[in-house]
């Protein structure tokens, strides 16, 4: 067999390119090993998850969660590792995981199998349902959300749930639900839909002043589960932000824990928003640890 000056060359350079710190092949946790910096990705419209704090820096439920997230990665790696956070949107957040930018994103992301054709997702760490809020006025001539235009942020899974709970509704799309709750305020939508807390979340920070009403008021039109975004193809870092989430619903079943303690300080009494954990959601919280001792 003869090979070739040029295939030698070729060859050198892909083994080169595999070597190389934070080449295309090295897993997250190598990545960081080298680096000590952990790139992470959250929103800045999640109200209580994830938003821009008084100070001007990110701050929410997901943010804390981040911090868990390096805490543990730095305790397996044996040493310091730095938390960067950048800012992604409902648009970008699977593109920047995917193109290898970002080596987590946490904020209010619903698994589906459409987006495991180019990402991976961690186990949930939270879970509410879709519905629609609109100002208790409208609803004196829009009683049916069917009668109403719905505002929705782009790149989510909220307007196929509303379509397949309520066919023929109409929606709006818009950059991000600040956007849409904007729109909601000049009267050009006559509601916006998200999960529940999402909704009160925004409704508190851009419209306190209003009476508002989430619909349906018995049952949601949909069940989301919430869960990290991570690279495709990379079980040791998918293993070990799965074993940090597990580890903080220890006491969960008493309502007790480390995640309580997150839970608390956003959607506790004296949180940003009091938004309890109900059993049933506690239930499915604690059914996500499949792993034997």
């Amino acid at each position: 067999m003869v090979i070739t000056v040029g295939r030698l060359v070729r060859a050198s350079m892909v083994v080169a390119a595999l070597l190389l710190p934070g080449a295309a092949g090295a897993g997250v946790l190598d990545r960081v090993a080298e680096s000590g910096v952990l790139t992470a990705g959250t929103r800045a419209d999640a109200v209580p998850f994830a938003f821009t704090g008084p100070d001007g820096t990110p701050a929410g439920f997901s943010v804390d969660l981040l911090e868990q997230v390096r805490a543990a990665t730095a305790a397996r790696l044996g040493r310091p590792v730095e938390l960067k956070l950048q800012t992604v949107t409902t648009k970008d957040r699977l593109e920047r995981i995917a193109s290898g930018e970002l080596d987590v994103v946490c904020e209010i992301t619903t698994p589906t199998w459409a987006r495991e054709k180019t990402v991976d997702f961690s186990i949930p760490f939270f879970r509410d349902g879709t519905r629609i809020l609109a100002f208790r006025e409208t609803l004196r001539t829009h009683p049916d959300p069917k009668d109403m235009l719905i505002g929705v942020a782009e790149g989510t899974t909220t307007q196929s749930i509303l379509e397949d709970a309520l066919p023929g509704i109409k929606t709006k799309s818009f950059p991000d639900m600040d956007a849409a709750f904007a729109a909601l305020g000049k009267g050009e939508v006559q509601g916006v839909a998200n999960i529940g807390v999402i909704l009160l979340g925004l409704s508190r920070k851009l419209e306190p002043n209003r009476s508002v009403v989430l619909l349906p008021r018995s049952r949601p039109y949909g069940n989301e589960a919430m869960a990290c975004i991570l690279p495709q193809n990379d079980s040791a870092w998918r293993d070990l932000v799965d074993k940090t989430i597990v580890d903080l619903m220890a006491g969960l079943d008493d309502y007790d824990g480390p995640y309580m303690a997150i839970h608390d300080k956003w959607f506790g009494r004296d949180g940003v928003m009091p938004y309890p954990l109900d059993r049933s959601t506690r239930d499915y919280l604690l059914q996500m640890n499949i792993w034997a001792r």
